[in-house]
């Protein structure tokens, strides 16, 4: 049986090590060297080209349905709690903040219980939703912040669990986050007031473009091309220029060689518009594009 290995970019360091866990068990093992991005993006090509008969992905959880087999396999990371929370804890006293919600990623999903109960000692009011496509409570991903969102009128504030900030970033829940980092043991509150500024500076200039390319990514679980043609047709209801453009990794270098579009609008993962400054023009979301629509009324 051959099996193709799939591992995001903080996982490659286990690929040797797994290979040959597999390989001791007879299978023929390829590993994909292609970047992952998340559970959405499967090494489907790649499995293709080697005829691979499964592909073993690391890392997440079971996210898509894929015409070829796919075992995800998590990676839970046990991290120490306390330290890191009596910190947070300190921090929610001092704004008064009793009323919390907890959110995190698939690492820490097994831990939600013993943060609920930590808070809940510590005398406040916890709340755990759930997002549309995250298979867990409290697990928020990169395109699903529903966790915070369904629970947000609930709360005083939200407590983002994990390290970096590339999740609790993605978080529009009108509500204060304090990230709590149990790998730096530090926490802050999240400073959205730039995120504000830069999709306000982005819709300002997306204004006044002519020509849209409308970004359609072919990964499983990011294709949406129904959205990519309401878009095209709202733009072009306004008297804007729109195309469809098609591709299975949008490198925004690579479109700066069109020359010819003003803006884009990304009809793929919504992080997507995080690498501003590598797409050097506006990139808007489907919701942003909503609002521009509007705003040429």
């Amino acid at each position: 049986m051959k099996l193709l290995l799939q591992f995001p970019e903080g996982l490659k360091k286990l690929a040797l090590e797994k290979a040959d866990e597999y390989e001791k068990q007879g299978f023929e093992v390829f590993i994909s060297s292609a970047q992952c991005f998340g559970a959405c993006d499967l090494a489907l090509e790649e499995a293709k080209a080697v005829k691979a008969d499964k592909i073993v992905h690391f890392g997440h959880a079971e996210f898509v349905k894929s015409p070829i087999p796919v075992e995800y396999i998590e990676y839970p990371i046990e991290v120490e709690i306390r330290k890191v929370m009596k910190k947070a804890l300190a921090e929610l006293d001092k704004k008064k903040f009793e009323k919390v919600g907890i959110i995190t990623t698939v690492q820490h999903v097994d831990q939600v219980p013993d943060l609920r109960a930590l808070l809940e000692k510590a005398g406040k009011k916890v709340f755990v939703g759930r997002g549309a496509k995250a298979p867990y409570e409290g697990q928020v991903l990169g395109c699903d912040t529903g966790a915070a969102v369904s629970i947000a009128g609930q709360v005083d504030c939200l407590i983002y669990f994990g390290g970096g900030l590339f999740h609790p970033l993605g978080v529009e829940a009108g509500k204060p986050i304090l990230v709590v980092d149990p790998f730096a043991n530090s926490v802050k509150w999240l400073d959205m007031k730039d995120a504000q500024k830069r999709k306000n500076g982005l819709l300002t200039r997306a204004l006044v473009a002519k020509n849209f390319g409308i970004l359609v990514s072919t990964k499983p679980g990011q294709l949406n091309l129904e959205a990519a043609r309401g878009a095209k047709a709202g733009l072009e209801a306004k008297g804007r220029r729109a195309e469809i453009l098609v591709s299975n990794f949008v490198d925004f270098e690579a479109l700066e060689n069109f020359q010819s579009f003003d803006a884009y609008v990304n009809t793929a993962c919504p992080r997507l518009r995080d690498d501003f400054e590598r797409a050097k023009k506006p990139v808007l979301n489907l919701g942003e594009l909503d609002e521009m629509l509007k705003l040429l009324k």
